[in-house]
């Protein structure tokens, strides 16, 4: 499994967990067939429709999924903000139980800001 495949099936392992669904449900929810998430897990490498369905489906710029899957070139020189890298600091000293409930919760607030602007 290359570096970059070995990258996107971690984070497609955490995404489907943080959502308590399986590869298969994940799959069948991004508009894929049922076994496209395993196959991923297991080393096979995405095309770039497969990487933009999952992108749309779990929230994600479809470029960060394509650089994952190594379709892209890393990106050089990216910055984030001060205060979400100390938020991940933080998240990372939890235990790997509390890491996942602090990310859901995370997820659930940031779901809930989508929910209210795309209502007002």
């Amino acid at each position: 499994m290359s570096q970059q495949n070995s990258e996107l099936a971690g984070w497609l392992i955490e995404a489907c967990e943080s959502r308590d669904l399986s590869w298969a449900e994940a799959s069948r929810r991004s508009g894929l067939a049922q076994g496209a998430i395993s196959a991923i897990v297991r080393g096979a490498t995405p095309g770039l429709e497969i990487c933009k369905a999952l992108a749309g489906y779990f929230g994600v710029p479809a470029e960060d999924v394509l650089r994952m899957a190594g379709h892209l070139a890393p990106a050089r020189g990216e910055t984030w903000p001060p205060e979400l890298v100390a938020l991940v600091h933080e998240v990372e000293r939890l235990p790997p139980p509390l890491q996942r409930a602090a990310i859901k919760a995370w997820r659930a607030v940031l779901e809930g800001i989508a929910s209210a602007r795309d209502a007002g």
